[in-house]
């Protein structure tokens, strides 16, 4: 035991310097900071692949002074308590060969719900640790431990799929309380600025907006073989993912059923400037079986996936998607994606609504520096989906995880516009949003094409469907929210704020307004927007 003790001070008492982290967690306050050194950049950061790598990040010419706007100096800054407060990681250790940082993870949110007149609240406790071996190794772990009560909106999807949306499977407590925990972690090798490797449990997200039409972090992390091969103007990555099926009745020895996704993405700057960037997407979703289990055809990572699934009878759900940005100054971005599920052009041509018109995409502005105020910006993004988009025959093809869609929270059949208008002052943040949506909700016992769950099987007829072919449903939202940044490394702010939600159609009609207060580690995005 005296043992223990010693090592354990020597432990705290190494020198202490920065912690080596590897990814920049998907967080959308995070990227808000570093958009103005990605867009400014002219050497080519892929900016649409996340997460972003902090070796990439630091090579940025802009990024380190970022990173010196976040620190605080001063006479208590300089004292311990001062550093670890609002300065660095709890424990940083560095001996060599090693880095290494220990953090507490947290989000303590107090609210109320004034329609319902119910108090909510959430109560996140964790830690996070991350290691470097030599700067070509690097690993990461954490874990979250959580109890609830939210809105009656988000209590209504928690019931009816039986998770919180990207966070986990619940267990329902008295009072209208719910229990949930969630686990992130990988492993990165990085032998060279050419390529490197992540085998983790995670999420991913393609594009440059706040949603992704491609593939999101809007679903439940998820284990994941990532390879990235970097030269010249252009990066490729190659993703071997294992998805489950919570729509299965799980086995006694076996859990939930499995089902795969294979990934291609090329991503390539153009022009002197890199100022325009083409990223191809290419996607095969397929579920295991008693006869059938993992498809090694799928494991080639320079085959076209379209050929190989048609080989094997089309059994599978293939997707094929298409991002752009273009840098229409150092400033301002422009961005846009296309998805398409199903696409025959005769039956596009001939207006009748054919149910296999699978597509959806994106457009959307982002723009740094308004009216040249610094660090005032503003995003606005239109999204959309045509009915029976990411469906399929089973649930073991369809674009979902943990019964959360893997794309947008919206599932298929509608238009979305949303629109972001922050300011940053030191550390002080303030941000409005708006968002308008329409969809065309399925009726009771119809699969009109809104839902991402059903088989598209049990599509009541092949022709007819426009957008919002069912129920048509309107959401109007907006928010306002205020934080303070107390420390970058964790980005642990304290936040308030306001969330007001409107959802209505011809069945029904629901209202919302939320004001909250709350101090966490912000490293995720967390939707409730739908």
């Amino acid at each position: 035991m005296r043992g223990l003790l010693i090592c354990f001070v020597l432990f705290l008492n190494l020198s202490f310097a920065n912690g080596q982290e590897f990814l920049c967690p998907i967080n959308r306050d995070l990227n808000i900071g570093l958009a103005p050194a990605l867009i400014e950049d002219s050497a080519g950061f892929h900016t649409s692949m996340q997460p972003y790598a902090y070796p990439d990040l630091k090579m940025l010419k802009s990024y380190q002074a970022l990173q010196r706007t976040d620190t605080m100096s001063g006479k208590f800054y300089s004292t311990w308590v001062g550093r670890k407060l609002f300065n660095e990681h709890l424990i940083q250790i560095n001996s060599e060969g090693l880095k290494l940082s220990v953090d507490p993870l947290f989000n303590l949110q107090l609210g109320r719900e004034q329609y319902s007149r119910k108090n909510i609240f959430l109560n996140t406790r964790g830690v996070l640790v991350q290691g470097d071996v030599n700067g070509k190794f690097f690993f990461y772990t954490s874990f979250y431990e959580n109890q609830a009560r939210y809105a009656n909106y988000i209590d209504s999807l928690i019931h009816l799929n039986g998770v919180v949306p990207g966070q986990g499977k619940v267990k329902f407590l008295d009072n209208g309380q719910v229990d949930f925990s969630r686990s992130n972690g990988g492993m990165a090798y990085r032998p060279n600025k050419h390529f490197d490797f992540l085998l983790a449990q995670d999420k991913l997200f393609f594009g440059d907006g706040y949603r992704s039409m491609l593939w999101s972090d809007n679903s439940y992390p998820f284990p994941f073989l990532r390879a990235n091969m970097t030269f010249w103007k252009f990066r490729y990555s190659v993703v071997y993912a294992v998805l489950q099926d919570l729509q299965s009745v799980p086995g006694a020895n076996t859990g939930y059923a499995k089902k795969y996704s294979t990934i291609h993405y090329l991503d390539l700057n153009i022009g002197k400037s890199n100022r325009f960037c083409v990223g191809i997407f290419e996607a095969v979703m397929w579920g295991s079986s008693a006869s059938r289990g993992y498809e090694l055809h799928y494991l080639n990572p320079f085959l076209f996936l379209r050929p190989v699934e048609n080989s094997l009878g089309s059994p599978d759900n293939e997707l094929l998607g298409l991002n752009l940005h273009w840098k229409a100054s150092t400033k301002t971005m422009l961005y846009a994606q296309v998805m398409l599920d199903e696409f025959l052009l005769n039956e596009v041509r001939s207006g009748k609504g054919w149910w296999g018109n699978k597509q959806g995409g994106q457009f959307g502005l982002k723009s740094f520096d308004l009216f040249g105020v610094k660090k005032l910006n503003v995003q606005t993004e239109i999204n959309f989906a045509r009915p029976f988009m990411f469906q399929h025959r089973t649930t073991g093809q369809d674009y979902v995880h943990y019964n959360q869609p893997i794309a947008h929270p919206l599932g298929a059949d509608f238009v979305e516009w949303n629109s972001f208008l922050n300011y940053r002052w030191k550390r002080f943040f303030a941000e409005i949003r708006f968002q308008y949506a329409k969809a065309g909700k399925d009726t009771a016992g119809f699969n009109l094409g809104n839902s991402v769950f059903p088989s598209y099987d049990t599509r009541p007829s092949d022709y007819g469907y426009h957008f919002f072919t069912g129920r048509t449903s309107t959401l109007r939202g907006a928010g306002f929210r205020v934080k303070y940044l107390i420390n970058p490394k964790t980005n642990f702010i304290i936040e308030a704020g306001f969330d007001t939600r409107d959802y209505s159609n011809s069945a029904d009609h629901q209202q919302a307004r939320v004001i909250y207060f709350g101090i966490k580690t912000a490293l995720d995005n967390y939707y409730f927007d739908f």
